[in-house]
């Protein structure tokens, strides 16, 4: 029988428990598909979020990686130690210092507004600085450690205070006058009569409101809580330190008079056990705790590295003059460089419209006699420029800067006559509702960074005349007035680019290319060269200040640092 001559099932034909099955078996197969689809889907889901939550790398040091875990870990532990430091502000609140303290509760909310960055940058920092701490001959020991766990769980022994004084020197005294032997003598009646009043339950805070002299009277002598190392009221707290609450210590004489402190409250020194709670609250470990100490302390220590061995007293140094030439922003447009002396009838005087004739006259005289004085060869519009009535452009050589004559808001008169005066040249007076004005253009420009770029091309050609274009044309007015002078540089004193770009300067007269920054483009003198000159206390104090963080950062520079930038400021490096 051959295929196509088969006999074929009729459908109509085939049992009805067949299709039944059949049915039942697509709907079970359907069911068990969208089953296993919605399980994967819910597991690829479930991964995802975990992932992100728990495993999703936020930064990385030297190939070691930390994920979403340990940075929640270390955000546990700054936000509990900000906590902590925010509610032991909280308890200090009542007297004179709350305006002080609660600046340092904003300050502190501050830091936790930013808790992810300072916390992926504590991370960072100090996996950083714990490979390279050998390098530097630095390390942290466990009984380090465990010594500054100690503090930092450890409350000082804290009195609160009140205060009456009563000053030797009577009110409206003249500045810098001493007290007499009568003053003292009043004083000390003052003080001795207050103490008797107390004794005899005087109300205390009444008393301090009328008669004390301390900042503290307004609030009825409430000093506040105090502790041994105060820096104002330590002497008061050494008075009261063996005192039961509720005495009364003095009369004291000081240097200013007499005073009575009375014994408020005490807290003995002891745990905080309102940080340990925090911690433990937000379950950070023990380990981890000392994690992050180890790096706060290693931190210290190369700030205290840097102090030492890096910014010495005897260094490389250059000694620079300085050309400063600000940024603009917008679209770059034609621009003049104006100065000015102003003499005014009515000097200080808002409306000079009351001035006599003869007022008028006198400042026109003032006018003249500064323009002969400007004329001369050596004039000197920083000495000359004291004398205007216009004290802030005066304190600069009479410089009001850059300005767009076409869109300038001068008035009338002194925008016509800078219409018709040539660079450099001087005006005659220029009268208008101010007074007179003598009015002289320095310079012209398109952009800094072209105003830059000719005076370069000109400082090379004769650099002895730096001192003359700075005066001229440096918007720096402190270094402008001193021919550019800048003084002596020292490493980590400046931003890195400036700074390299002095220390490539060997030669002296030699000029640097111009130095673009964010806040304008510089130019650099060399005026001298030491390889080992001493550097003025004053000045290492204030590079350390700003030296430290760039000292760190080229730390980082080489750690091979990857940070995602949703979790922290810091950039890739390496």
């Amino acid at each position: 029988m051959s295929f196509r001559n088969r006999p074929v099932l009729d459908r109509k034909h085939r049992p009805r428990w067949q299709d039944e099955l059949r049915t039942q078996q697509l709907i079970v197969a359907g069911f068990a598909l969208a089953i296993a689809l919605a399980v994967g889907i819910f597991g690829a889901t479930a991964w995802s979020a975990h992932y992100e939550s728990h495993l999703r790398p936020v930064a990385s040091v030297g190939g070691v990686t930390y994920d979403v875990d340990d940075l929640f870990a270390r955000m546990d532990v700054i936000g509990s130690e900000l906590q902590g430091q925010y509610l032991e502000l909280q308890s200090r609140l009542g007297g004179v210092r709350d305006p002080l303290i609660q600046q340092g509760q904003q300050a502190i909310q501050a830091e936790l507004d930013k808790l992810v960055a300072s916390a992926t940058d504590s991370l960072v920092l100090g996996r950083t600085l714990e490979r390279a701490a050998a390098g530097y001959g630095i390390a942290v020991t466990d009984e380090e450690v465990t010594a500054e766990i100690s503090r930092r769980q450890t409350l000082a022994e804290r009195l609160r205070l009140s205060l009456i004084s009563i000053r030797a020197l009577p009110e409206g005294a003249e500045a810098g006058a001493e007290p007499t032997d009568e003053d003292w003598a009043r004083a000390e009646g003052e003080i001795i009569a207050i103490m008797d009043d107390l004794r005899a339950e005087g109300d205390f805070a009444a008393i301090a409101t009328e008669k004390s002299a301390d900042a503290s009277a307004a609030s009825g002598g409430l000093l506040g809580w105090a502790e041994a190392d105060d820096p104002v009221y330590d002497t008061y707290f050494e008075e009261a330190h063996d005192a039961d609450v509720g005495d009364l210590i003095g009369p004291t004489k000081d240097d200013n008079g007499y005073h009575i402190v009375r014994l408020e409250d005490r807290k003995p020194a002891g745990p905080d056990t309102g940080l340990k709670d925090l911690l433990a609250g937000a379950g950070v470990s023990d380990a981890n705790y000392r994690v992050f100490v180890r790096s706060e302390l290693l931190r210290t220590a190369f700030g205290d590295h840097f102090d030492t061995n890096v910014m010495t007293s005897y260094q490389p140094q250059r000694k620079v003059a300085q050309i400063f030439i600000a940024a603009i922003t917008g679209i770059p447009i034609p621009q003049q460089r104006i100065r000015h002396f102003l003499a005014m009838p009515l000097p200080g005087e808002q409306d000079q419209s009351g001035a006599t004739d003869a007022q008028w006259a006198e400042a026109l005289a003032r006018a003249e006699a500064f323009r002969t004085e400007a004329l001369m060869p050596d004039a000197d519009w920083f000495e000359l420029a004291t004398e205007s009535d216009d004290t802030g452009s005066g304190a600069r050589g009479g410089d009001l800067g850059w300005y767009d004559p076409a869109s300038s808001t001068f008035v009338p008169a002194f925008k016509e006559a800078i219409r018709t005066l040539s660079e450099g040249e001087l005006s005659e007076p220029v009268e208008t509702d101010f007074g007179y004005h003598i009015i002289q253009i320095t310079g012209s420009r398109t952009t800094p960074e072209g105003q830059a770029d000719s005076l370069v091309a000109t400082l090379r050609a004769d650099p002895d005349q730096f001192a003359q274009l700075a005066r001229e044309q440096s918007e720096d007015a402190s270094t402008a007035a001193k021919g550019g002078e800048f003084g002596w540089v020292i490493r980590y004193q400046l931003e890195k680019l400036r700074e390299d770009r002095i220390f490539e300067l060997t030669t002296p007269d030699e000029i640097t290319d111009p130095i673009s920054t964010t806040s304008g483009v510089y130019i650099y003198q060399l005026l001298d060269t030491s390889p080992f000159r001493f550097v003025p206390p004053s000045q290492l104090d204030e590079v350390r200040q700003i030296g430290f963080a760039r000292w760190l950062d080229e730390i980082r520079t080489r750690a091979g640092i990857w940070v995602d930038p949703q979790f922290g400021a810091a950039t890739a490096a390496g």
